[in-house]
This record gives C-alpha cells, sequence and structure tokens, in this order.
C-alpha cells in the first residue's frame, strides 16, 4: 500500500512538471505581460530597445493600418524572450471558417491548420501574432474569449530584427502566411451568431 502511494506521487509530480516543460517550454506563458515598460520604443515602433542592449528593428508591410474582424477561433498568450513584446496569437475567422460543424481549426507553435470535409469553405482565416502597442492595449486583449466576435487593428509587421549588444544579427522574426501586427486597436462585439 506504501509503494502504490508513492508511484501515485511520482505519477501526479510528473504530471506536473510535464505541464510545466509544456506550458514554459514551448514559448507560452500563461501571467508575464511584454515587458513593454523595460523596452525603449523609437521613431513610429520602428527601434525598439532593451535595457540589456538588445535591439530591434521592425519593417512594417504597409504604410497603413489593417483591420482583422471575426469570430475567434483560438487565443492564446505566449512569451519568447528573443522577442519580448509579443503577446498573443489571435485566430480570427468568418463564414464557414467560423462554424466549427464546417471547418475544424487548430494553432500549434505559431501556425494555424484547418480541415473541412467538402465544398470550398468561405470566408477568411488569419492567425495574428500580437504586439501590442501598449499595456492598456495587452490588457484589452486579455478580455478576449474563443467564440468573442472581434475587431482588431494596427500595422501589419514585415519583419522583425534583431541584433545582440554589440549590434551584430541574431536572427529575424517573420511571420509564414500569418499576420504578424502591431495592434492599436480591441473592440470586441456583441454578436449573437458566435459559436458557442
Amino acid at each position: 500500500m506504501i509503494k502504490a502511494i508513492t508511484n501515485l506521487k511520482n505519477i501526479n509530480l510528473l504530471f506536473v512538471l510535464l505541464c510545466t516543460i509544456l506550458l514554459t517550454g514551448c514559448g507560452f506563458d500563461l501571467i508575464t505581460p511584454p515587458a513593454l515598460d523595460e523596452l525603449t520604443i523609437e521613431n513610429k515602433y520602428t527601434t525598439i530597445s532593451a535595457n540589456d542592449g538588445r535591439t530591434w528593428g521592425i519593417d512594417f508591410e504597409f504604410p497603413k493600418d489593417s483591420t482583422f474582424s471575426g469570430v475567434v477561433r483560438h487565443i492564446n498568450h505566449w512569451h519568447d524572450p528573443s522577442v519580448p513584446f509579443m503577446s498573443h496569437d489571435v485566430l480570427i475567422t468568418t463564414e464557414d471558417f467560423a462554424n466549427p460543424d464546417v471547418v475544424k481549426t487548430w494553432v500549434f507553435e505559431h501556425k494555424f491548420f484547418y480541415r473541412y470535409d467538402e465544398g470550398n469553405p468561405k470566408g477568411t482565416i488569419n492567425l495574428l501574432h500580437v504586439f501590442p502597442a501598449t499595456l492598456e492595449i495587452y490588457e484589452q486583449l486579455q478580455q478576449i474569449d474563443k467564440w468573442d466576435t472581434v475587431s482588431i487593428s494596427g500595422r501589419e509587421i514585415l519583419k522583425i530584427n534583431m541584433y545582440n549588444p554589440e549590434g551584430k544579427s541574431t536572427g529575424y522574426f517573420k511571420d509564414a502566411g500569418c499576420n504578424t501586427i502591431l495592434v492599436t486597436s480591441v473592440t470586441v462585439m456583441d454578436d449573437p451568431t458566435s459559436m458557442p
């Protein structure tokens, strides 16, 4: 009996450890907001620097804001030390892509996937990689739930160039068919047609 209890404790400890690894090791951080107050943001968000000497150069895709409106099929908070100002992935869908009976969707490692059984689904599907412009915008993003109908606006980011304290390139962050965006506006709308 004592051996069985010990094994049960080990299984519980292993489960907690595995959950911790999955949540922190995959870039997820459920508590920490982006360190915007520890960063110096200049030139209309094109240059960002940290206290430790690292810098980032932001290349925007378009000169004007883009707006993504629809039903949220997925939202998660994530934190990546290499781009500490990023905070969320939000999957926004319309028409057939917003209907779980027509199109199945999932998000893994900052990529979205979908599957449908017949026909060609109508509508749009966009995975936003979010850089909140302010902590107030971050808090508004935190209020979004799956199945909410939202409108999110801001400037789309083409590429985030990363540099070490010596000014040498350490790589870049660029989405692969998603929408990386500096979010300046978040609206959650009342929509009785949203899926439960």
